[in-house]
């Protein structure tokens, strides 16, 4: 996941005990270079076209399905994700957690998910077996993973 680095910074504040609310997408000016076009207002973020999820300013944006592919089936797959994740967070908040806590708490356990690097890089494969992530480099190795017990799990 790729959301850049100032809120990368606000997740470990998060972490380290910090409020939810404060963080600010910042703003600059894009020079076109030329007298025929006024300078654009632009995210501060590099929006590294190397992720498939990069967050923007103040959103993420979704880059993993190519322009000719049909995106209901990824779309799907990340509705699940999220609705497996926000069944946690209630758990988490249901269950007596402060929703800062709890979220505090989820940010802490997928931290290492977050690379703000270059995913296309020979950095990544390295960094993802150090963080004890999957490098699914192509489909055959992401389909293998899709009759899996966590994927399973995941759909139940």
């Amino acid at each position: 996941l790729y959301p850049g680095t100032g809120f990368e910074a606000h997740v470990d504040d998060i972490i380290k005990g910090g409020p939810l609310l404060g963080y600010k997408a910042e703003k600059s000016t894009a020079d076109p270079k030329t007298r025929s076009a006024m300078p654009a207002i632009c995210g501060v973020e590099d929006r590294n076209r190397t992720a498939p999820f990069p967050f923007c300013g103040n959103r993420f944006e979704f880059r993993a399905v190519g322009s000719s592919q049909n995106c209901s089936f990824p779309i799907a797959m990340c509705n699940t994700i999220m609705a497996s994740g926000m069944a946690c967070l209630s758990g988490l908040i249901e269950g007596g957690m402060s929703h800062r806590d709890a979220v505090a708490k989820m940010f802490k356990e997928n931290r290492h998910v977050i690379f703000t690097g270059n995913g296309y890089s020979s950095e990544w494969p390295v960094e993802a077996k150090k963080r004890g992530l999957p490098n699914l480099h192509n489909t055959p190795l992401a389909l293998a993973t899709f009759n899996s017990e966590k994927a399973k799990k995941l759909f139940k």
